[in-house]
């Protein structure tokens, strides 16, 4: 079973690129780092968004850099779902789970993803840690 990236599709839709102008700019980023053997095509772009498969290093690295730089946001191949996350398995009674779904539901966003960036929301709350 395949899952579409939305967060990924989201990114490059912000950014108003295409898959020809998004693989076209990760071969040239490529090619001016120093990666050989770089080779993005549209059809490949169109899978990672379509069907969730994931780049070989360096390209997510790339995508993910390009698209900080064209946002001016920060991006990481983790935050583009095209690196493994780490996995928080939180448990819910039947009332919780049951507004999460309602909530994405109506939003129209898989229940996984609003959680995530439910999650991440909280996160960005908090004050910084030093390092």
């Amino acid at each position: 079973m395949t899952t579409p990236n939305y967060p990924l599709a989201l990114a490059i839709a912000t950014a108003r690129w295409s898959n020809h102008e998004t693989a076209r700019l990760i071969n040239e980023r490529a090619q001016r780092d120093g990666y050989r053997g770089i080779a993005i095509d549209h059809s490949r772009v169109g899978r990672w968004i379509r069907l969730g498969e994931k780049p070989r290093p360096p390209v997510p690295e790339v995508l993910a850099g390009l698209l900080s730089e064209r946002l001016g946001q920060p991006f990481t191949p983790e935050l583009l779902r095209l690196a493994p996350g780490r996995r928080v398995h939180v448990y819910l009674d039947a009332a919780e789970h049951e507004v999460l779904v309602a909530v994405a539901t109506a939003a129209n966003v898989p229940v996984e993803e609003y959680v995530r960036e439910l999650l991440r929301s909280a996160l960005a709350r908090l004050p910084a840690r030093p390092h």
